[in-house]
């Protein structure tokens, strides 16, 4: 038998060899690297695994077991007083229709955490509510007052967050009103300057960046609709308003807005439509209700369209 090979021969082998080596290596590196990292396990930074973590933890506490804050590719560019990171998620990338939810602006608030967390879920398993459209969510706006042992209206420097946004009426009125009205009631602290806090700078950078047509906020315990926001489309939105309150079994009440509130900043002075979803009560364990209870609404919200004059 005769081995010679023929130099052509010699060399279609050594191409052929070389080839299987690379398909070698690339099949070796495809199994021993790791699967490529979806959005919502992407390793997290130290600090905002440590406060994730954390804020497991307190959901757990209250027996919202149903939640898993890790799931959700959150992002945060600010922190606290006591470097808690404010955090927020953004599905879909539409700036026609985008909405702003935010939860716990008073962290004593508790199931208004949970409704925006599980929003967050909601949302997330189910992309086609955000086709075509923007929603960002803010769940818990005071983390600091939150996660105290027993929790706080107010954040680790005892401001009243919905006091504290730079409304034209501020200087002349906040601290005059705080006093008079309010009798120096700490839980209504505007504080000695409007936008003195990070969770009050978070907010309005969330308005700036994401020029939200709408904005829910979800306070306790006080059982109402309420609604701020004048624009040329008014009494279609009123009107709207009315049906939901009366479909939600909830009352509508048109509360007014205060120096330094969202209400006043987004809703009176920037003609953003602002809703104010007020819970009947602040209690933990009522938290999986009240998202039953207000998700239709909440979904109607997002596909609500709205005329900014």
């Amino acid at each position: 038998m005769n081995w010679n090979i023929s130099g052509s021969e010699e060399i279609r082998t050594k191409k052929f060899i070389k080839f299987i080596k690379v398909i070698y290596f690339c099949l070796l590196i495809f199994f021993l690297l790791p699967l490529p990292l979806s959005a919502a396990n992407i390793p997290l930074s130290k600090e905002l695994a440590s406060y994730i973590g954390t804020l497991e933890k307190q959901c757990v506490k209250y027996g919202w077991t149903d939640i898993k804050p890790r799931e959700i590719p959150w992002e945060y560019y600010r922190t606290t007083k006591k470097k808690h990171p404010l955090i927020f998620v953004n599905f879909g990338n539409s700036g026609k229709n985008c909405v702003l939810f935010l939860g716990a602006v008073h962290g004593d608030e508790l199931p208004t955490v949970y409704l925006m967390l599980k929003l967050a879920h909601y949302v997330r398993d189910n992309p086609q509510i955000f086709k075509d459209k923007c929603i960002v969510i803010a769940p818990l706006v005071n983390p600091d007052g939150f996660l105290l042992r027993i929790p706080a209206r107010v954040n680790a420097n005892g401001i009243d967050l919905n006091r504290n946004f730079p409304t034209k009426d501020w200087y002349p009125e906040a601290l005059k009103k705080w006093r008079l009205k309010q009798h120096k009631n700490r839980r209504y602290y505007p504080g000695q300057k409007p936008a003195s806090e990070q969770e009050t700078m978070f907010q309005i950078a969330l308005i700036k960046r994401f020029n939200p047509q709408k904005i829910l906020s979800v306070h306790s315990p006080l059982n109402f609709f309420d609604f701020d926001g004048p624009s040329s489309d008014l009494d279609s939105f009123e009107h709207w308003l009315e049906k939901i309150s009366k479909e939600s079994n909830h009352p509508l009440r048109k509360f007014g807005f205060f120096p330094g509130s969202l209400g006043n900043y987004a809703g009176h002075e920037r003609n953003i439509f602002t809703l104010t979803l007020e819970l009947p009560s602040s209690k933990a364990n009522k938290a999986k209700e009240y998202f039953d209870k207000f998700q239709t609404s909440i979904l109607k919200f997002i596909n609500l369209s709205v005329k900014v004059g």
